[in-house]
């Protein structure tokens, strides 16, 4: 998987066979320009086709800022998001308020990559 650092390295964004794979550094605190950047940066990389992103936040903080980017960016069809903590659940529920694609939260890699392939199949 080609990966490219976003956000002043504070994330890593990569297209990892039918989807986007974005894991935020633990302990990053993630602003507008963060979540906008990581915006940007799938736009690029899917040559403007919308895929589902697994996202991995575990121990990462989010702006209120960052949330809003992310619910008017209308940039995946799907996103699995990644965590381990009771912080990262929060995190989570408050990503997962907007309505324009489904969203979930795992605590396991295994299965948010089968929820993410379960979407797409016919």
């Amino acid at each position: 998987m080609e990966e490219i650092l976003i956000a002043g390295a504070k994330g890593r964004l990569g297209v990892c066979g039918p989807h986007f794979h974005l894991v935020w550094t633990p302990g990053a605190q993630v602003d507008a320009g963060d979540a906008a950047a990581s915006i940007e940066g799938m736009r690029a990389l899917s040559g403007g086709r919308e895929l589902p992103v697994l996202v991995e936040i575990s121990g990462v903080t989010m702006s209120a800022a960052a949330r809003h980017t992310y619910e008017r960016a209308e940039a995946v069809s799907a996103v699995a998001l990644l965590g381990s903590s009771v912080v990262d659940t929060v995190v989570a529920a408050a990503l997962g308020r907007h309505g324009f694609c489904p969203h979930a939260y795992f605590t396991s890699r295994k299965e948010a990559l089968e929820w993410l392939d379960g979407l797409a199949a016919p």
